[in-house]
Order: C-alpha cells, then structure tokens, then sequence
C-alpha cells in the first residue's frame, strides 16, 4: 500500500500580514510628516536669503549716502497664499531704490521700513520683513531684519507694528504668528516655523 504525505506549503498567515501592513502603514506616516517638515524648512530658506540680501543692500546704500532709502512698500500685495507669485517688473520697480530682485517666483512678502516710518534719528534704523502663509492656514510667519541707530533704537515694522527683542541683533526669525488683517491670525500664537 502507498502511504500518503501530507505536504506543507510555507505561506504567510492573516496575523503576519496584518502586522506587515501596520508596520509599512506606521512607517509611511513617519516619512510623509518628515518629508512635509522638510518641504517647509526649503521654503523657509528663500525668506531668510532675501531679507538678508534686502539688508544688505541696504547696509551698503547707507554706506554711500548716510542714509537709508525709503523703499516703496510691500510686495507682492495680499492675499498670501502658499502657491509662489512671479517676481516681475512691478516688485523689481519696487525695491529699485536699492537694487534688490529675487530670482523666479516668491512664496514671501517683502517689505522694508526705513525713514520717516522710524523713530531713530536722522533716519538711520531700518526694518527688512518677509512673512508668507507658507502651509495655507490662516496665520502668518515672517523672517524680519532690525537695523538699530546708535542710540539702540529699531524701527518697529508697520507689517506687525513689532518691536525687536532688545537683545537680538541681526537676523531674527519669530518663532511665532503675526496678525494680518483680516486673515484671522492671532498675534503669539505657533505658526510655520
């Protein structure tokens, strides 16, 4: 008589599928929060870049003149969105007292205060601002560069009527929300940085 062999097959079972699946699952949310983190540091470059490059700029007008230009206000003009806006003839016009041009297209808004917006005397504080809404919510951050007279007096930004802390010179990324009107941020709370 012909014994009969029970064969096996090596298969995977429902449970170690299932952890299979939940492990790949956790480890793809993972990624995701780090690649969007990620996405939002690169966007956050382009601000600090261009307010350094405005300040600058502005440094070296002053250096030939004793004074700083009052630039032509902000740009590009509101509503902010996530989505970048092209760099055209208009913002170039805009900061041509000083010479400044981003190259392609901006997801911040610039604006610079020098002159008679500021209290220091003879004009010679400024204040260079960038802030966007760079995730799409409805606050906003900014990167602001606070030029002191010699007396220690900064010019507040007419964007947040902000004052610098007193013991920060330079580059001062907020770590905070500024309010806008109408876009319905609240002042101090956490935003995009």
């Amino acid at each position: 008589m012909k014994r009969m062999t029970k064969r096996t097959t090596a298969a995977f079972t429902l449970v170690e599928l299932m952890i299979t699946v939940a492990i790949i699952g956790i480890l793809s949310a993972t990624a995701m929060t780090l690649f969007t983190s990620q996405q939002l540091r690169s966007k956050r470059s382009e601000g600090m870049t261009n307010v350094e490059a405005i300040a600058k700029l502005m440094r070296g007008y002053f250096g030939d003149s004793g004074i700083y230009p009052a630039v032509g206000g902000a740009w590009p003009a509101p509503p902010l969105s996530p989505q970048p806006v092209p760099w055209d003839a208009a913002a170039t016009a805009q900061f041509g007292s000083i010479g400044f041009r981003a190259e392609g297209s901006v997801r911040y808004r610039y604006d610079v205060d020098a002159g008679a917006e500021c209290p220091c005397a003879g004009g010679a504080c400024f204040t260079a601002f960038g802030y966007s809404n760079l995730d799409g919510d409805a606050g906003l951050g900014g990167v602001a560069y606070f030029q002191r007279d010699g007396a220690g007096v900064e010019c507040p930004s007419t964007i947040t009527g902000w004052f610098a802390p007193l013991d920060i010179y330079g580059v001062v990324q907020y770590e905070t929300a500024a309010a806008y009107p109408g876009s319905g941020g609240i002042p101090g709370a956490p935003d995009d940085f």
